[in-house]
């Protein structure tokens, strides 16, 4: 068995979204003072590599902690289908993979290489409404991309947001090392939230498994 870390650091100089803030850790208390260590953490809960619930964009909706837990373990298939800035996975692009009812579609664009770059959030590459469309009819359990939006940057309707979580489907975003996976092969993909009541999203520290030959 191979175990692979597809989790972003949280740090304070990570990117966030346009508008939203900068993650903090505030020390709580000191081991000279209270014996042990601790600190706060101040953040959004779309950090990093994080999930969406279905309340993120859809009013009324399930919250993170409303999602069965079972959905959080997912047999996983990955699909290499590099993008540039601004450009869309379409429906032509995917329409010939072997994808199963209950996977969940971990899409490698390479635009996660460009976490450093000034545009990574604003020019980023996105999945296309009839693709999104698409996997809603193959009934999977979520989408996960490698970089900071399932929408591309330059939509501000979020328009595969809007279809993928009206329809109950898991929207995972910000995965790293996935160069790491084999990509032959299906894979076992965990994706632990925090329990957090009535979130819309929450951090996740998402792991790869394969199993080897």
């Amino acid at each position: 068995m191979k175990v692979i870390d597809l989790t972003l650091e949280i740090t304070p100089n990570i990117r966030t979204f346009p508008g939203s803030p900068q993650p903090a850790f505030i020390q709580w208390s000191k081991f000279d003072t209270h014996g042990y260590f601790s600190e706060i953490m101040f953040l959004s809960t779309h950090t990093g590599t994080h999930i969406d619930a279905p309340c993120h964009f859809i009013p009324n909706s399930a919250s993170i902690d409303d999602l069965t837990i079972n959905r959080f373990v997912s047999q996983a298939i990955l699909l290499k289908i590099p993008k540039k800035a601004d450009e869309t996975i379409t429906y032509e692009d995917i329409i010939n993979y072997k994808i199963k009812e209950k996977d969940t579609i971990v899409f490698v664009t390479e635009w996660g290489k460009k976490i450093k770059e000034n545009n990574y959030m604003s020019n980023n590459p996105g999945l296309s409404p009839d693709a999104a469309e698409y996997l809603v009819n193959k009934k999977v359990n979520g989408v996960a991309i490698d970089g900071p939006n399932i929408d591309r940057g330059l939509d501000a309707n979020f328009p595969t947001h809007h279809i993928l979580l009206s329809n109950n489907i898991l929207i995972i975003e910000n995965l790293c090392n996935l160069e790491k996976l084999n990509g032959q092969l299906p894979f076992t993909l965990v994706i632990a939230p925090l329990k957090l009541v009535g979130a819309s999203g929450s951090p996740v520290r998402a792991i790869a498994i394969e199993e080897k030959n």
